[in-house]
């Protein structure tokens, strides 16, 4: 049992492996679910019993409460400020800074200009997910217990999800917002002088159209890797095509339980009369057989 600092369950000290078993008939293995920070323990009890006329414990229950190992990172602050070098290769500095092994996932890059680090709190998770960005991608701990950066492309999908006799869905829900449709565009860049410039891209025909009945929705835009003023009309015409060539929404699915749904999979959701293929967002899972999965889809507008 845990007692402050010590005991092998201890927040101050323990990581935790979630595992699920899963049986159908006389089969059964166990999955492990992903490794995780134990963060408190709200509550313990013990069960015990009269062997040869003592008291003998003989059953721990342990409520735990745990979140993702970047926990880690996020408590690892710098103790001073740093910098990122230019020319760094950013899989380099995020193993550097990260203190978790990384996976590669999409192409390296290098860092186009010297980035400065703050030392505050959650300073070095910052630079993590900012170092994500130059990849285009968000980063996440996996369940191998390794950041990985997850592309902003959706792929091809691992697996299905299907709806019916023989499927494993129960339920099909979808949200729809405008908030990422942008018809303006304005990037913030600085040439290897450092010297600021700005480049603009927008809608001047059709629905989307800035004098329309949609008005405008701007989006801020900057990259390191963008030097000349060619380069960032290029840049923000590619983020203005693609934020007004689709939407990004989320479809809410309840399905039977299934280990192999991971946050950052791409996984497609088969109803009776659409499909829809996205990135999983959110895994929830309880004490049914059921869970619930946000997955992130892309729906064209033109």
């Amino acid at each position: 049992m845990p007692v402050g600092t010590d005991g092998i369950l201890s927040p101050f000290r323990a990581n935790v492996e979630i595992l699920m078993t899963i049986r159908a008939g006389d089969f059964a293995e166990r999955v492990s679910l992903g490794t995780f920070r134990a963060m408190a323990v709200p509550s313990t009890s013990e069960t015990v019993a009269t062997v040869l006329g003592s008291q003998v414990s003989v059953a721990s229950r342990v409520e735990i409460k745990f979140v993702s190992l970047d926990e880690a990172t996020k408590r690892d602050s710098f103790l001073f400020p740093e910098r990122s070098l230019q020319g760094a290769s950013v899989y380099a500095e995020l193993r550097r800074l990260s203190g978790l092994p990384v996976e590669v996932t999409v192409p390296d890059r290098l860092i186009a200009a010297e980035k400065a680090w703050e030392a505050a709190q959650g300073g070095r998770l910052k630079a993590v997910h900012e170092l994500g960005r130059l990849l285009d991608a968000d980063m996440i701990v996996n369940s191998r217990g390794a950041w990985v950066p997850i592309p902003d492309e959706i792929g091809d999908p691992v697996g299905v999800l299907t709806v019916g006799a023989d499927g494993t869905i129960t339920d099909i829900g979808s949200e729809i917002t405008t908030d990422s449709v942008y018809n303006v565009v304005v990037g913030s860049f600085e040439d290897e002088n450092r010297v600021p410039f700005y480049c603009v891209a927008q809608v001047t025909e059709g629905p989307l159209a800035v004098d329309g009945l949609y008005g405008r929705n701007v989006r801020y835009y900057s990259s390191d890797l963008v030097k000349t003023k060619e380069q960032g009309d290029a840049a923000v015409a590619a983020v203005l095509a693609q934020s007004v060539g689709s939407q990004m929404y989320d479809v809410e699915v309840q399905c039977h339980v299934n280990p192999l749904v991971e946050i950052g999979d791409v996984w497609e959701a088969r109803g009776q009369d659409r499909a829809v293929v996205g990135r999983v967002r959110k895994v929830s899972m309880s004490g049914s057989h059921l869970m619930n999965v946000t997955i992130r889809a892309s729906r064209r507008l033109a």
